[in-house]
């Protein structure tokens, strides 16, 4: 029976797939075994196809059952839920191979097959197909069904069992011989039905396909093999998976939480995310990678003390144990490897954190100061524009601002400090770096329009002190001015004329140069004044 499916190697190609006995699948054009390609596509194919009713349900039962390469794994099935049926030894794994590299799976000689109910059958064939690694489950399981002291009207419901439930690919079937050998002739199990081979061979004809140091002794071969040994292996095994799986998982939880890169936007939230952080790193400690390093640690040793284990210069062994090791070594590796990845994702967040309570410190402490400057600007251009009616009341106001200036001073020893704050920040490699140099820019931009107001009003009030000073002075003069101006009596000699109006020279040019200085500073009060309120308001206000 041949079909045309589309396989997964070549999307635009299609090729020639033959199904032999439901099982056998190959290329038409080369002969090798089709190994990769999508069983679900296939039961579509064929349910496109005239096949008999009966046959579809048992064949989608099989592609249920198979991935893509033709196993299901039954990762989550543990020993101790199979444990009474399988310390009963109805069939075992010795870790052996057949001569092909394939497991080996054993139903012993026993002689109460019909007392095991099929679905605890079931259940211990899915668990024991699930022991071997997929890449030695891909080259097809070799079984050994022990038909000594059985009935051989038996045999056919394992291997039913065997073709319905076995959720791996089946090489062959090796039925040994019973002891009464002619019972055969009764029973015709139609091997042609089944999707594996079945042959009837004796003790002698198993070593044609599995090597004898592959065999247990049962079936005279040299390979050790404890069953109470294995189950107790494998329990602990699965144990400790388990139990390692699930702290890997809680440590993964914690290398989520330590991920994120989300931080507080106030000092409070920064404070309480650094106690919560440090919280987390009690947790990282309490983590048990030590009781665990010990029991798996343990459970290496006991897998190699096994009689079952391959030793050096052994030709036979319990392959499967030997498989046991770097599963357990590797999850070892896992524990330490990502508890210490995760206390170096706890230092780097711890870092990170308190940069941010630094940034968050910094930030607060900066607004206090935009905030004072601010509020000082309306303060100061609220009275800039007062310069003083008299000397007096100048030099008051020269006084007064004096004082504000030195208060200023102090304020400027705080900005001083913010500024040196943010420099360290920088020079950690802070991750808000840019953020920082904005601040600390704006910070110095306005403090520095502040400072250069402050110092234009003390330069405007000097001058306005200088200004009534000349002013009353001028003032004051202006009566003896005009007495000396009032004089009508002029000298009769020609020298005292002479001399009074030289005297009347001088008197004008000291008038003069006396209002010229006054009216001079006047101007200049009147620019500055017009000029540094401008500045001032533009600057502050940027």
């Amino acid at each position: 029976m041949s079909f045309k499916i589309l396989t997964d190697r070549d999307n635009n190609s299609r090729a020639q797939v033959k199904v032999l006995n439901w099982g056998k699948v190959n290329y038409n054009n080369n002969g090798h075994e089709l190994e990769n390609f999508d069983w679900r596509r296939l039961l579509e194919v064929l349910k496109e196809t005239p096949l008999r009713v009966k046959e579809l349900p048992r064949l989608q039962a099989k592609c249920n059952n198979r991935g893509t390469y033709g196993f299901r794994k039954n990762d989550e099935m543990k020993a101790t839920e199979v444990l009474p049926i399988l310390k009963e030894k109805v069939a075992f794994l010795s870790g052996g191979r057949d001569k092909r590299g394939g497991p080996v799976l054993t139903f012993p000689a026993r002689s109460n097959h019909d007392r095991i109910r099929q679905e605890d059958l079931r259940r211990l064939i899915s668990y024991l197909a699930n022991i071997p690694s997929e890449e030695v489950c891909k080259r097809g399981f070799t079984v050994i069904v022990d038909m000594r002291g059985s009935k051989w009207d038996s045999i056919k419901p394992l291997l039913k069992i065997l073709q319905e439930s076995f959720p791996g690919c089946i090489h062959v079937a090796l039925i040994i011989k019973p002891d009464n050998f002619w019972q055969k002739q009764r029973t015709n199990f139609g091997s042609s039905k089944f999707e594996f081979e079945t042959n009837m061979v004796s003790i002698e004809g198993l070593t044609k396909v599995v090597d004898p140091s592959q065999l247990t002794p049962e079936f005279d071969g040299c390979l050790e093999y404890n069953h109470e040994e294995w189950i107790e292996i494998h329990v602990a095994f699965e144990d400790f998976i388990s139990n390692a799986s699930h702290m890997l998982s809680r440590l993964e939880e914690l290398q989520e939480m330590l991920a994120k890169k989300d931080f507080p936007q106030d000092l409070d939230g920064a404070r309480k995310m650094i106690d919560e952080h440090t919280l987390l790193k009690k947790k990282v400690i309490k983590a048990p990678i030590e009781e665990l390093d010990l029991e798996g640690q343990k459970l290496l040793q006991r897998i190699q003390s096994s009689e079952s284990f391959p030793h050096k210069n052994s030709v036979s062994g319990n392959a499967d144990f030997q498989g046991l090791v770097p599963k357990v070594s590797s999850m070892l590796d896992r524990l330490h490897s990502t508890r210490q990845h995760l206390h170096q994702m706890w230092h780097i967040r711890k870092v990170k954190l308190d940069q941010c309570f630094q940034l968050r410190l910094f930030e607060q402490d900066a607004e206090k100061m935009f905030d004072w400057i601010s509020h000082n600007k309306g303060l100061f251009l609220n009275s800039y524009t007062e310069i003083g009616a008299t000397h007096q009341h100048a030099m008051e106001l020269q006084t007064q601002h004096n004082h504000f200036a030195m208060n200023c001073m102090n304020v400027y020893v705080n900005i001083n400090r913010i500024m040196s704050v943010a420099n360290r920040l920088l020079e950690s490699n802070h991750y808000a770096s840019q953020q920082i140099k904005q601040i600390a820019s704006q910070l110095d931009l306005e403090w520095k329009a502040f400072a250069a107001a402050l110092d234009e009003r003390s330069t405007l009030l000097d001058m306005s002190a200088v200004f009534h000073q000349k002013a009353e002075q001028y003032m004051s003069n202006v009566d003896s001015w005009c007495k000396a101006c009032g004089e009508v009596e002029l000298p009769s000699e020609l020298q005292d004329l002479e001399d009074s109006i030289h005297h009347h020279q001088g008197l004008y040019e000291q008038i003069t140069l006396a209002y010229s200085e006054t009216t001079i500073i006047a101007r200049f009060i009147n620019r500055d004044l017009n000029g540094v309120i401008l500045m001032f308001k533009h600057g502050l206000d940027a």
